[in-house]
């Protein structure tokens, strides 16, 4: 499948970044769509001709700006943007240069946008396009803007029409067989409250304190740079799996996030959704179980 999605980033700056906003993408749409040189290069394969061929089959460029991406030197002291055959430049001027393709600049690490001044003049374009942030304190809002901007690019999530055949039909089996078991669904999962609590990591380094208080389900998330509990919140356990609501600790907000888990046959990992109460979209999200 083509990659509809190209990811531009400097490895010394965006490298983490990258990674989990590809994989937070990819669940999302459900599906590979995000092309970035770590995992979509052969080993063995000329790199200028695959980038040039990548962007040009894409719909969408995302450049990753961090903080310390306008900067970067290389080895001999200068500025490496300055450098004609630096591959970021050259993957920046590729797609800027073909008018069919949605360039967004995506800023981290509380990066700011950079001038005219401050680029190449051939990436002054990149300063006077629309960029989107990303916070850490609001990652999950913030890339579900990115999502509504992909969409209007034109960027589609993969369906049922868009499967084999006989996939679709292992589904319809298995979506049939499920409805048989229901009653038993019921069962395991209303009198196993004690197979959701415990430590669950999150995509992002922080992590969920689920406890059992007084027969109901009590959630509490850790966040992964500050290490405090920034959100807390009661949650229950039906025939569907783990429903949990969690209000920020710090300050006063008219939203919770909601939370629709289930856990995996081996009871490794919670797998669901995730969202604001008062937002529409919702993003996937699996917490997993320190081994």
């Amino acid at each position: 499948m083509v990659n509809t999605v190209f990811l531009s980033y400097r490895r010394s700056d965006t490298s983490g970044h990258a990674g989990r906003i590809c994989d937070d993408l990819e669940r999302y749409f459900n599906r590979t769509l995000v092309f970035r040189d770590v995992e979509s290069i052969d080993v063995g394969a000329d790199f200028v001709a695959v980038l040039e061929k990548a962007i040009a089959a894409a719909k969408v460029a995302i450049v990753l700006i961090g903080d310390s991406w306008l900067q970067t030197h290389s080895a001999d002291g200068g500025r490496r943007l300055d450098d004609r055959e630096d591959h970021v430049r050259r993957e920046i001027e590729t797609a800027l240069k073909n008018a069919e393709l949605t360039v967004i600049p995506v800023l981290v690490e509380d990066a700011k946008m950079p001038t005219e001044d401050e680029l190449p003049e051939s990436l002054h374009r990149l300063a006077r396009l629309q960029a989107i942030e990303l916070s850490e304190d609001r990652w999950d809002f913030d890339i579900s803007r990115l999502v509504r901007v992909l969409e209007r690019a034109g960027v589609e999530h993969q369906g049922l029409n868009a499967l084999p055949a006989w996939v679709v039909a292992l589904i319809g089996v298995s979506m049939l067989t499920a409805v048989g078991m229901t009653a038993w669904y019921w069962w395991d999962s209303t009198a196993g409250i004690d197979q959701y609590t415990g430590l669950w990591h999150l995509p992002n380094g922080g992590y969920w304190t689920v406890m059992e208080r007084d027969g109901q389900l009590w959630v509490e998330e850790t966040h992964h740079q500050s290490l405090q509990v920034w959100k807390r919140g009661a949650g229950l356990v039906d025939y569907e799996g783990m429903l949990v609501d969690l209000e920020p600790v710090f300050g006063k907000v008219d939203f919770s996030y909601r939370h629709r888990l289930r856990l995996s046959d081996d009871h490794t990992s919670l797998i669901g959704s995730q969202g604001r109460t008062d937002r529409e979209s919702r993003m996937s999200i699996v917490l997993t179980r320190q081994k």
